[in-house]
């Protein structure tokens, strides 16, 4: 008996990395108890990941995308879903109409002259220039200048950022917190090649960076490589053991493969960490 999409199939389905998917069910964004394994989407959920891609292929950075819709669900009555309402990107913001109005996701402002249809979920940006981001760097600006500005940009243009970023590690190619950002940054446009790329760089910077060895395994699961995902995982978790996503991942790799303990284990583990948090 069919009981809902798993991660996998809804990537397949939606055009986004299951990493992706993932970070949006763990913010809140789908209606599901993200501590359940395995997770399983419905046809509801499937429209909201239809809208974020839609949203992301509109121009707004995954992260910024993230942020803006958590502030929404916030704003919207428990009983409501994103998947009721119609979305679309106005600039670098995202924006729900309703009727004759439309107001922005994070704030509630009223957003004037937006054009669009009554399609759900379809992306519809006003030619809009994006928010100023100060004017183009001169020449001689050190690496740690456009690491700065590349922090500013995620914000507003990944493509942008990512420019700088490259700049920075031209000029200091040691810089490892560089690399991470920028391979996360591969890895939400779902580049998986240079996202792995960017993660081994860190590493060899440094082998014992657990967030290089965790990312480099959210890459390995997103190209279909669990057991090589799963070997990073280990990995990371055995340099720090507080990474409670590695957990996560763990529990949704087993319960995958069949093995029922290691899955239950690691989820536990999962929730023992983000109840901490808390």
């Amino acid at each position: 008996m069919w009981d809902g999409y798993s991660t996998r199939e809804a990537s397949e389905l939606v055009g986004l990395p299951e990493s992706a998917i993932r970070g949006c069910v763990r913010a809140g964004l789908i209606t599901q108890d993200h501590r359940r394994v395995p997770l399983k989407l419905s046809f509801r959920d499937l429209r909201v990941l239809r809208a974020v891609q839609s949203l992301v292929a509109g121009g707004i950075p995954m992260r910024r995308l993230r942020q803006q819709l958590s502030a929404l669900r916030r704003r919207l009555p428990a009983e409501r879903s994103l998947a009721e309402l119609t979305l679309a990107a106005h600039g670098c913001h995202v924006v729900v109409r309703e009727r004759d109005s439309a107001w922005r996701a994070d704030s509630g402002q009223m957003v004037l002259d937006f054009a669009g249809d009554d399609r759900w979920g379809q992306v519809h940006p006003i030619p809009l220039r994006r928010e100023a981001v100060g004017p183009e760097p001169a020449e001689g600006l050190s690496a740690g200048d456009w690491f700065e500005r590349a922090l500013h940009l995620e914000e507003v243009d990944t493509a942008a950022a990512i420019a700088a970023y490259e700049r920075a590690l031209r000029l200091r190619h040691d810089a490892g917190e560089a690399w991470i950002n920028l391979g996360r940054l591969h890895a939400e446009s779902g580049n998986t090649t240079e996202a792995g790329r960017c993660f081994r760089e860190a590493l060899a910077l440094d082998p014992g960076d657990a967030t290089a060895l965790y990312n480099l395994g959210v890459v390995a699961q997103d190209e279909g490589k669990d057991q090589d995902a799963i070997a990073f995982y280990r990995r990371a978790l055995a340099i720090d053991a507080s990474l409670a996503e590695a957990h996560y991942n763990l529990a949704t790799l087993f319960d995958r493969g069949g093995d029922t303990r290691a899955a239950i284990r690691h989820i536990n583990e999962y929730r023992k960490l983000t109840r901490q948090r808390g």
